[in-house]
């Protein structure tokens, strides 16, 4: 489970909690969701500064929110658990993150590391896949007639689906390749391209099965 995360090369890192400066700062607006193959319990904490504490359940099936509350002074946003003095996470958020935000979180240790994904409507549309690649192989996906999508390890693409106003099943083929090897057809498939809804993806390699299996979650816009 940990090797994975090495790959993950766009997480945000917990980072150390410093020392707390009360002064709140600017506004946040953020949702939240959850990967890990092991299934464990949602986390929950509380975010923000203690004079604006937001309650956060981390979902592993649905994303959650959106939650408000303003962060700390520098930019931080601090997760709090237990009765700690310190928050067991505080992740920087820039000025453009501080709408349309999605924290993915993912087991790292005791605790947690943080994806953030910029997620405007003119970004990720209906329709549309962000793909996160967790494997230990580059991966091809190609959907319908368009150019495959090349995904290496630890790294994420977004996967645009068809224009229009309906919903269409379209034939995706998924070729993995490892180094030194030729690349080798895992999975056909049929995916749903809706128009009204956008899917987050996380590819990995399942401990269960050895093979390649797909979480994900779904936003209706």
């Amino acid at each position: 489970m940990n090797r994975f995360l090495s790959l993950l090369g766009m997480l945000a890192f917990c980072l150390p909690a410093a020392a707390q400066d009360e002064k709140a700062g600017p506004k946040i607006e953020f949702r939240v969701t959850r990967f890990d193959p092991a299934d464990r319990r949602s986390p929950e904490f509380k975010v923000g500064p203690s004079e604006l504490q937001t309650d956060v359940k981390v979902p592993l099936t649905y994303i959650a929110g959106p939650f408000k509350t303003r962060l700390r002074k520098g930019g931080f946003l601090d997760f709090w658990r237990g009765s700690e003095e310190k928050p067991e996470i505080s992740l920087r958020i820039t000025e453009a993150e501080q709408k349309n935000l999605l924290l993915i979180f993912i087991p790292y240790k005791e605790s947690f590391k943080i994806m953030k994904v910029s997620t405007p409507p003119n970004r990720i549309r209906g329709g549309d896949r962000l793909i996160v690649n967790t494997t230990k192989s580059r991966m091809a996906i190609t959907l319908g007639k368009a150019e495959p999508l090349l995904i290496e390890p630890g790294k994420s693409k977004l996967l645009k689906g068809p224009r229009g106003k309906r919903a269409v099943s379209i034939p995706v083929l998924i070729h993995l390749k490892e180094k030194g090897k030729k690349a080798k057809l895992v999975s056909t498939e049929n995916w749903l391209c809706h128009p009204l809804f956008r899917k987050f993806l996380f590819a990995y390699t399942s401990p269960r099965t050895h093979r390649l299996t797909f979480h994900g979650v779904r936003e209706r816009l």
